[in-house]
C-alpha cells in the first residue's frame, strides 16, 4: 500500500530559522533511505520540501505500523505535526471506481 506522508511545521521550528531543527534535520536526512529500509517501508517520492513549511513524502509498506516506525525513527513527529495518508496508485483507484455502482 502507498503512503503519502504531509509533515507541515511552524516558521519557528522550520531548519531555516530554528538551529536545533537544523541539526537534527542534518544528522538524519542522509540516513532517511536507510531508517525507511530498515522500518519495512519503501520511499518512492521525496522527500520533497517547500516555502510552506510542508514536507511530502510517498512511501510504501504493507503495514502501517512500518510506516508509523519509520516516521518515529526519522523523528519527524519531534518538530512536524504529520499527516498519513493511505492512498492507491491511479489504476487502483480507478479499478475501485469501475467496481462501484454510481449512487446517482
Amino acid at each position: 500500500m502507498h503512503f503519502v506522508l504531509l509533515a507541515t511545521h511552524t516558521p519557528d521550528t522550520c531548519p531555516t530559522a530554528n538551529a536545533t531543527t537544523r541539526d537534527l534535520l542534518l544528522k538524519i536526512a542522509p540516513d532517511l533511505p536507510n531508517l525507511a529500509q530498515k522500518a519495512g517501508v519503501d520511499i518512492v517520492a521525496g522527500p520533497f520540501v517547500n516555502r510552506e513549511h510542508t514536507v511530502v513524502v510517498v512511501v510504501r509498506s504493507d503495514k502501517a505500523e512500518n510506516v508509523d516506525r519509520f516516521l518515529m525513527e526519522a523523528r519527524f513527529p519531534q518538530w512536524n505535526s504529520v499527516r498519513v495518508l493511505p492512498s492507491l496508485t491511479m489504476e487502483e483507484g480507478l479499478a475501485e471506481v469501475q467496481a462501484q455502482t454510481p449512487i446517482f
